[in-house]
Order: C-alpha cells, then structure tokens, then sequence
C-alpha cells in the first residue's frame, strides 16, 4: 500500500489543522521539520492534502522508499521516526479559553441562569463513561450520536437523543454551546458573536458558566460506533 509523504517547515505548522481530523494521518517532527504520512486516497480528497505548503512530497512504497511525483527512481528512505496520529499531534482541548469571550475590546460576554428551558444537544463526560455506555448501548442510540475527543480525556457528545450519563449538557444557539440552565446576558448578541468569531460555520463555540470559551471543528465530530469509541480510548 503506498503512502503520501510531505514534508514541513515547522513554521508551517498552523497550516496542519485544517487536516487533524483525517483517518489514517500520522505526523513526526526533526528539530527543523514537520512529517505527514497518509495513504494515498482518490483524487477529490488528496487535493487538499497536496495543497498545503510542502517543501518535499513523496509517494512512499511498502518497503519504505521515497519517490517524487512524477518520477519511478527512489530519492530516499523514510527515515525513522517518532509517529503520532495526527490528532495526537495537534490536539484539540475542550474544557475552556485562557482568555474570556469578546465582542469587542469593551465587551465581554457574560453568562448568567437562565428560567427558559432548552433542550440539551451536547454532553460533555468522561472518555472511560462513555465506553461503558457504548458497549450495551442499543445501535439505533448510538447511530444519532457524533463525538469529539479532547486531549485532556474529555468527550463531548451531540445528537438526540443524549445519552442518560453524568456529566455536563449544553445547548445549541447560532453553533455557540451554552451550558444547561443558563443564557447569555443579551441572547440577541449571538448571532453577532457568531459571525466575528465563527463566519465560516466550521466551528461550535463552546461556553463554560464562567464565560471562558473554546473553538471546536465541527469536522472532528464523527459517529458514534463501538470500534470507534474503543479506539480511540485505546489511542488515549
């Protein structure tokens, strides 16, 4: 099975996460560089991935030889090195922002208890919890469920209906995750806090009660199914 190869300067690393969430993508890094390695996919999907800003890319034999795109003589070996998935690599932390959520420079968003209820559409709990759900768990539950999983160990959990697990729930306004029981001081702002920080529609933004706030791709979110979620404890 051949392999795409690419080759990074390390300065371009913040291009990377555009493709964390694609299966099969391992990364290593040198003192100067940035190493990608994915199997080579049909046309459509590996477009994106030869669009970044490679220095090198390479097709990658069984036996580990590098080739050039147009070429059948070897260049090189993949050398040996330190492989994580992609999402190990870069990863993605769930439970809040080291800065508070912002309008602009004179406002900041603020959270407070709300007496409207909302239908919850997110549970964010424990990787080791939602396993054990998910092993006894019917496949007609699961199959209206998506996750992501954080770097920390955390699971946020949306579809519907919810899973009946401890942990934190939030609702859904204009793609911003509020927790349970609580609103934003002016709710007519959302849908211009979403605009600034979300104009693309990629990302759920997620609050905490206490305003801090955290971007998340929605492309990271993917089905709930058994060998998934054991997985990706397993890689945790």
């Amino acid at each position: 099975m051949e392999n795409w190869v690419l080759v990074f300067k390390k300065s371009d690393l913040p291009h990377l996460a555009a493709v964390r969430c694609w299966p099969g993508l391992y990364a290593a890094e040198t003192e100067t560089e940035v190493w990608l390695r994915c199997p080579l996919l049909h046309a459509d999907l590996d477009q994106p991935l030869r669009a970044l800003p490679a220095m090198h890319t390479y097709r990658q034999d069984a036996q580990g030889l590098l080739f050039p795109l147009s070429g059948s003589t070897p260049v090189s070996k993949l050398p040996a090195l330190d492989w994580l998935p992609m999402q190990q690599f870069i990863p993605i932390e769930l439970p809040g922002s080291a800065l508070p959520a912002q309008l602009t420079q004179q406002y900041a968003l603020r959270l407070l208890p709300s007496m409207e209820y909302h239908s919850g559409a997110a549970l964010k709990l424990k990787l080791d919890d939602w396993q054990t759900y998910a092993d006894t768990a019917p496949e007609i539950r699961l199959s209206a469920l998506r996750f992501a999983l954080s770097a920390a160990g955390d699971v946020l959990v949306m579809g519907e209906p919810l899973p009946p697990l401890p942990g934190e729930e939030y609702w859904l306004r204009e793609s911003i995750l509020l927790p349970a029981a609580y609103d934003l001081e002016w709710p007519l702002l959302a849908q211009l806090f979403n605009q600034q920080e979300n104009s693309k529609g990629m990302h759920f933004l997620l609050f905490e009660k206490d305003g801090n706030w955290q971007k998340i791709e929605k492309q990271c979110f993917v089905p709930a199914t058994r060998a998934g979620i054991r997985q990706r404890n397993i890689k945790s």
